[in-house]
């Protein structure tokens, strides 16, 4: 099964979502941003994609529409965003309420649209090369008719597919952003810690790796930290975390 499929956003995602699966034979029929040099460079990868201008895509040929834009754009997007009969709006989204988009989209509740979610569960960063065949995608629906189109989709990328709910989706947005950006940044503070010194980053080499091995094989280091100051840092990431407020 092959589909037409048009792009809202022309940033990381839809760079590297519309270049798998137009390889996986389906066809990109246009890609809008509020930047039109940016949507000019996405399609000038894509085989016959066009830059559309507006939010009006009500005469598109395209049945399957991807919003890949930041989370705090939803609400002037969905409202502004014109679709044709009965085709499928996917949400790129990691915590954006399945049921608030769709009230934003549709107020008076008469579309003929289905809506859905599709959740990469990667940082993705436009030239930068990974294997999207081994990424696992989250999809949230509301009815079977639209979760027929999300797997088909998915499957054209990767075979590491998860059928979630709302709140399953949150929490799996959360442990993908403690476990990727937050432990980046401590690893780059405890990389400038050692370049003040001289020092290269491989010294923690062995420590990383072990502490990764260890988050894998479910068989956890010890959490103890000797430092009074980190000891008490430490807490409060616990404090902060217990309390959901990240």
């Amino acid at each position: 099964m092959s589909f037409k499929i048009s792009f809202i956003g022309a940033g990381h995602v839809t760079w590297h979502i519309a270049k798998a699966l137009e390889n996986a034979g389906n066809s990109v029929q246009e890609v809008f941003s509020r930047e039109p040099s940016k949507a000019k460079d996405v399609v000038s990868y894509l085989y016959n994609a066009k830059v559309h201008e507006d939010l009006d895509f009500s005469d598109s040929a395209a049945t399957v529409f991807f919003l890949c834009v930041p989370e705090s754009a939803y609400p002037e997007v969905l409202k502004e965003l014109l679709l044709p009969k009965y085709a499928t709006l996917i949400l790129v989204s990691g915590t954006f309420s399945l049921a608030e988009a769709n009230l934003l989209y549709d107020p008076e509740r008469v579309s003929t649209n289905q809506i859905g979610v599709f959740f990469p569960v990667q940082q993705l960063e436009s030239g930068r090369r990974i294997k999207l065949d081994q990424m696992p995608i989250c999809l949230e629906v509301m009815v079977e008719e639209t979760q027929n189109t999300l797997v088909a989709l998915a499957k054209d990328i990767t075979d590491a597919m998860y059928l979630v709910n709302g709140e399953e989706r949150k929490k799996i947005h959360k442990a993908m952003l403690l476990a990727g950006v937050l432990t980046q940044n401590l690893w780059s503070h405890a990389q400038e810690l050692l370049q003040s010194i001289e020092l290269e980053p491989s010294l923690l080499h062995g420590l990383v790796q072990q502490h990764v091995q260890a988050f894998f094989t479910g068989n956890p280091l010890s959490k103890e930290i000797s430092d009074p100051h980190l000891r008490e840092v430490n807490l409060q990431i616990n404090q902060i975390l217990e309390r959901n407020l990240i």
